[in-house]
């Protein structure tokens, strides 16, 4: 799992994040404390809720043909998620 800082304002409970997920997918179920669900080229995403921060896993499908679109779905879940795009995420990930 890697950790995901979240913008001062971005609501980190289980509800909200299960909202988010839902724009993205239809499968998106509460299992404990974790949102699990799927996305195009990912068979499965667990998201576990911090106060400041989510701890996201990801399962890869190997058969799924248009990774760059998987990418792109990923990105704009983490940006809706979190508050923070891309170039965000890298910058504070290279300062650690």
């Amino acid at each position: 799992m890697r950790e995901y800082p979240v913008k001062k304002g971005n609501k980190t409970d289980v509800g909200a994040i299960l909202e988010k997920a839902n724009k993205f997918s239809k499968d998106g179920k509460v299992e404990g404390d974790m949102v699990t669900f799927t996305l195009p080229g990912l068979k499965k995403v667990e998201v576990q809720c911090g106060k400041k921060n989510l701890f996201i896993g990801t399962e890869t499908d190997e058969s799924y043909g248009e990774p760059m679109n998987s990418i792109k779905i990923f990105n704009n879940f983490l940006l809706e998620a979190t508050g923070f795009d891309s170039k965000e995420r890298k910058k504070r990930f290279s300062k650690i």
